[in-house]
């Protein structure tokens, strides 16, 4: 049976470089829980390492954790029924439409709270945003609103558009905020800079007033997202996808009539990403899928049977995918070496990425 295999040490090991390593340049880490589907087990492990605040896409996520321990903000825009939810159990959303910020202000009025917001700020992402010559006109109505606090502004990259932040970015990111400050006479609590794609930026410039990054694919995939390439000091495969092979047969390619050795294995396209898998310790390649159906081929290895296993490692979107299947029965592992990992000097690594 298909199933994903989570190492929950592989994560913590993650979470507590990444947390070490911001720390050391002041930035709040917020790991983004959107791609593990709100697993409560990954939640679990992650507040292990002390951390207790994180950012989610889809409500439903948040309500399945019901802890006074943990807060939670939203990034995603939220549609006018997600509303309620959202003012009830979400600490701090981020905003980009004022008529949504109204509708908020008038339910956190009924609900006698005051909810936190992050501005997001078009950028260059194109995806959403309050256009940089809007911002002020929003502050100003905002600020008159009793029951929302302005905690920030938020940035974004490499979501919609695949471009990286630059140097350049950062510089002009610092200039705006401080030119919004100075206009509306405001002290920013939070400046949340960024996803992980702002992470080589971190490393290599000072990020001036942005202290806060939104860190989820880094995290639970170990790679620098602006290329895509390992980083040495972080685990990849942290969740990997579990197939069994189900069928074995020869078959002929139709195109150039050459024959090849098939595998069928019990996941599909209803299932995951298939484009975004690669195969773990194992020569074959994957030709294709059906909705429930992937077929690789063997390459003429023989040694294959019925019921053997074939893993999968994840790209972002066959990771968020398949974490979001619930008839996907998920395997966790602990391994106490790697969690015995954790400690200061393995941080020092990370200045070598």
């Amino acid at each position: 049976m298909a199933q994903l295999k989570v190492n929950l040490s592989k994560i913590k090991y993650n979470a507590y470089i990444l947390n070490t390593l911001l720390k050391q340049h002041h930035i709040h880490f917020t790991p983004v829980l959107k791609c593990v589907a709100g697993d409560r087990k990954i939640v679990e492990t992650l507040k292990s390492v002390g951390l207790t605040h994180f950012a989610d896409a889809r409500i439903n996520n948040i309500l399945k954790s019901k802890d006074d321990d943990i807060t939670y903000m939203m990034i995603r825009t939220a549609n006018h029924q997600e509303l309620e939810d959202i003012v009830q159990c979400v600490d701090t959303s981020i905003q980009t439409e004022l008529d949504t910020i109204r509708q908020i202000n008038e339910i956190a009025s009924k609900q006698k709270v005051k909810h936190k917001i992050l501005l997001m700020v078009d950028w260059k992402d194109s995806r959403e945003g309050v256009l940089t010559y809007d911002v002020l006109a929003y502050i100003r109505e905002i600020i008159n609103m009793h029951h929302i606090h302005l905690e920030g502004l938020a940035f974004n990259f490499m979501c919609f558009n695949e471009i990286a932040p630059t140097e350049e970015d950062v510089e002009m990111i610092n200039q705006f905020v401080n030119s919004v400050e100075k206009a509306s006479h405001l002290k920013f609590k939070t400046i949340s800079g960024g996803n992980s794609s702002m992470l080589l930026q971190m490393l290599y410039n000072d990020l001036g007033k942005m202290n806060d990054l939104r860190i989820g694919e880094t995290l639970f995939r170990g790679v620098e997202t602006t290329t895509n390439q390992h980083l040495d000091t972080l685990y990849q495969n942290a969740i990997i996808l579990d197939t069994e092979i189900v069928e074995i047969k020869p078959r002929i390619n139709i195109n150039n009539g050459q024959q090849y050795l098939q595998a069928i294995l019990d996941i599909g396209n209803l299932d995951t990403n298939v484009d975004d898998i690669k195969p773990l310790y194992h020569n074959v390649d994957v030709l294709g899928a059906t909705s429930d159906h992937l077929m690789i081929d063997l390459l003429n290895n023989d040694h294959y049977q019925i019921g053997d296993k074939i893993q999968f490692s994840l790209g972002y979107k066959a990771l968020a995918q398949s974490m979001f299947m619930s008839h996907l029965n998920r395997f966790y592992l602990n391994d106490l070496a790697i969690e015995a990992m954790c400690c200061e000097k393995n941080v020092k690594k990370m200045n070598k990425i």
